[in-house]
């Protein structure tokens, strides 16, 4: 019973604290990584609070505490296997310092206090400039607070896999929380087909698309699939597009072909009954297949407009409306799984629409020996295409409570979108990404060994690669931690020819490797946490020494005044930064369009749903938004607003700073201030842009001239040196600039936040 309570996360047992917590500290504490049984990797943690040497005549009791506590962390379900054998453990007087037993108390009792010294300095007949730099010191430190309470309250994290498509972003999943099984399989082995067992994926894996929407998978008490489907008319749509592309499929110009997706093509054969069948025909000695297209049969003989008809009457969308199925017992649970995720996936199911999201929920039977209920869920993002930058991904980037996977080959590590992607979030300084980032290297057998340097080792390949993968967000001035580039293979310890464990490992060396990818992943998320308890620590420090404060001197306030008074210079934008410089935002975002969204078929079905197009995640207003902010630090706002922030930093860090040295604690607040306001900056400059183009484009009518005129440009004859891209740009170009110059919004939109910016840093100091 004690330790079912335990197991359950109860609250205090028998007087002692909670033990849960107890060990969740201790497991914090130490880790120390031993090799044992011929290689198999472990881990163990010390409760360095309550260990002394072992040789201490006490040392006994305290070896046997450690042990008790080990063994109820292993008992709760986290990946430990041995203690670390030595002549000592690791013994520390640290007691000042939060742990996670004690950190709510901590916060709490220095809000109180943080509370009733503002209380006392604003009670002061006079508000003086030093007055007023502690009040809003002290309110800041109280948001911050607010702040790392809500992260450190967080009981469980989503695990979100990020990467581009076919990387191995679903096999990774499926083998780290066991949602893999052994199935019979027809195989060719030594030119011959055989019967054979294989270890199978239960999510639809292989080369290329084989997801067609975001996954999420949740540990359950029974094993039920649930999507969130899309609309019949945005289905009709995607009918339409698919028909459309067998029109066009022989068309001999480039730009008019039609590019669908394969898990999109593959779900629309399957609700339309549209399927390519295969008859092998015999000639003499010489075999010949003959493949037969249904849909190119129809639209041959009757056209597109007939295919449409057909292809909607088949589909008879108004019937499917069920959202959930649940396992039906009457088979094996992981066969259930593998069928049933497998039928949804392609849109088999007559009664299910097309997903648009699916849930996985899992019960225990099937996740036994997994680590999924550790975590809140586990995301299979869609894999990313020509625009890695998506307002999909953005969710769950900004979410406290995710961590975010960013998934790269080995060879390519870090691959160029995943660098795209990362490079745009990392550009914030306030919002601490690195924290939450993980970069996910998948090498493939052998690869590590391979590498320059490596002479052979596994071990010694992973280092350098970590090592040049941190070069190279380092070279693009990002900040990232090393400790945060994991690599795990999947399939290291299966055959070649059939997926099967190779007879040289056995089953405890595959979890041995699954073991060590979670403890890692606890260990971002434990990093995380402590920098959290450390800066609770500061501020409890930066606050005493606010509290013991000197006054300061006359010469010492005009200092800071000539400081102020330089801070408002910098107030209008439009003395440092020329008009020009906006002038190219129009062409730029054009760009950006046209060559990210190559295929025209994907414009037009952009125009056809006036800016939005679902099935690909795309949002061309975000995309403004993207662009307008800048994708990194030497593009748009970030580029040309890079000089005058360097600027206004250093007025705040160095010349206020040097004025007097008890000034010195409340700068550190001031300097993560700033980074929050100019992050803030950039996003509301960027966040009104995409509000201004929907006000111009997504909120006219159907029958607007503009989407009439972009609507028309599909298959419409053209004069020499036209294309179909350069003529959608055009009209794009004369609608932004013919109601709102977007450049001259961009503009004023920038000067009007920019000293909205100063306006906060100067009331920091009492300024108005």
């Amino acid at each position: 019973m004690i330790f079912e309570k335990i197991r359950r996360g109860a609250s205090a047992v028998g007087g002692f604290p909670d033990i849960r917590r107890l060990a969740l500290c201790c497991r914090t504490a130490q880790r120390t990584k031993v090799e044992m049984n011929g290689g198999l990797r472990a881990y163990a943690y010390a409760p360095y609070k309550y260990l002394i040497p072992f040789n201490n005549p006490t040392g006994f009791l305290y070896k046997a505490f450690a042990l008790v506590i080990h063994s109820i962390w292993a008992y709760c379900n986290y990946p430990v296997i041995s203690f670390k054998q030595g002549n000592s453990m690791l013994a520390t007087n640290r007691q000042d310092e939060i742990t996670l037993l004690n950190w709510q108390n901590e916060i709490t009792s220095l809000q109180q206090s943080l509370n009733n010294e503002i209380k006392k300095i604003s009670s002061h007949s006079e508000i003086n400039i030093i007055n007023h730099i502690c009040i809003n010191n002290l309110k800041s430190k109280l948001e911050r607070l607010k702040e790392i309470e809500k992260i450190l309250s967080i009981d469980k994290y989503k695990i979100v896999f990020i990467g581009t498509i076919g990387q191995g972003k679903t096999t990774a999943i499926c083998h780290l929380f066991n949602l893999i099984s052994d199935f019979q399989v027809s195989k060719n082995v030594g030119n011959k087909t055989k019967e054979v067992i294989e270890t199978k994926e239960l999510l639809s894996t292989g080369a290329g698309r084989t997801t067609i929407c975001e996954v999420i998978i949740k540990a359950a008490k029974k094993t039920y699939i649930e999507i969130e489907p899309y609309s019949i008319d945005e289905m009709e749509n995607i009918i339409f597009e698919f028909c459309e592309s067998i029109a066009n499929k022989n068309n001999p110009q480039a730009e008019q072909k039609i590019i669908i997706s394969q898990e999109i093509e593959r779900a629309i054969r399957n609700i339309t009954e549209f399927t390519i069948t295969s008859k092998t025909v015999y000639e003499g000695d010489k075999k010949k297949i003959y493949r037969t297209d249904i849909a190119k049969v129809i639209f041959e003989e009757s056209g597109v407009d007939v295919l449409k008809k057909t292809a909607l009457n088949n589909a008879n969308l108004e019937s499917r409306t069920f959202t959930t199925i649940e396992f039906d017992n009457q088979s094996q649970e992981q066969d259930w799984i593998k069928n049933t995720f497998a039928a949804i996936n392609n849109v088999q199911l007559k009664k299910f629409a097309i997903p648009r999201r699916i849930y996985l929920y899992v019960s225990n039977d099937v996740l036994s020996g997994s680590n999924l209920s550790q975590f809140d869920s586990v995301v299979d993002t869609k894999g990313l295409d020509e625009n890695p930058i998506r307002k999909d991904l953005q969710r769950y980037i900004d979410s406290q409570d995710t961590i975010c996977l960013f998934v790269t080959p080995f060879a390519a590590a870090p691959e160029a979108s995943i660098t795209k992607l990362m490079g745009y979030h990392l550009t914030s300084k306030s919002k601490e990404f690195h924290h939450r980032f993980v970069t996910l290297v998948l090498p493939r057998k052998g690869e590590p060994e391979k590498v320059g340097g490596a002479d052979g080792e596994r071990d010694l390949g992973i280092q350098i690669r970590q090592e040049e993968v941190q070069a190279s967000f380092k070279k693009l001035n990002l900040e990232f931690f090393q400790d945060n580039i994991l690599f795990y293979d999947a399939l290291r310890y299966y055959r070649d020819d059939i997926v099967k464990l190779h007879e040289y490992y056995e089953q405890e060396d595959v979890q041995s490797d699954k073991n060590e990818f979670i403890a890692a992943i606890a260990d971002v998320v434990e990093r995380r946490r402590n920098i959290l308890l450390d800066e609770i620590n500061n501020i409890r420090e930066s606050f005493i020494n606010i509290e013991n404060g000197d006054a300061l001197t006359a010469v010492e306030i005009q200092a800071i005044e000539n400081a102020i008074q330089k801070i408002e210079n910098l107030r209008d934008l439009g003395k440092r930064v020329p008009s020009f410089v906006y002038e190219d935002f129009i062409d730029k975002y054009l760009e950006y369009y046209r060559t990210t969204y190559k295929a025209w078929n994907t414009k037009h079905a952009i125009h056809r749903n006036f800016g939005y197009y679902e099935p690909r995640d795309i949002d061309i207003y975000y995309d403004a938004k993207v662009v307008a902010e800048g994708i990194d630090e030497d593009e748009m706002l970030k580029k040309f607003t890079r000089e005058v922030k360097q600027e206004l930093k250093n007025i705040i860090l160095n010349e206020i700073t040097s004025v007097n040295e008890s000034l010195k604690t409340l700068i550190p607040d001031l300097e993560k201030e700033f980074y929050s306001l100019y992050d803030k900056f950039i996003s509301q400059v960027g966040t009104e842009i995409q509000k201004e183009l929907e006000r111009q484009l997504s909120s006219q009518v159907e029958k607007s001239e503009f989407w009439e005129a972009l609507l028309a440009e599909k298959g419409r004859r053209r004069k020499n040196g036209e294309t179909f891209a350069g003529n959608v740009c055009e009209i794009f170009k004369q609608e932004l600039e013919f109601e709102t110059k977007l450049n001259q919004f961009l503009q004023s939109k920038t000067e009007y936040h920019w000293e909205q910016l100063v306006n906060k840093i100067l009331g920091f100091f009492g300024e108005e």
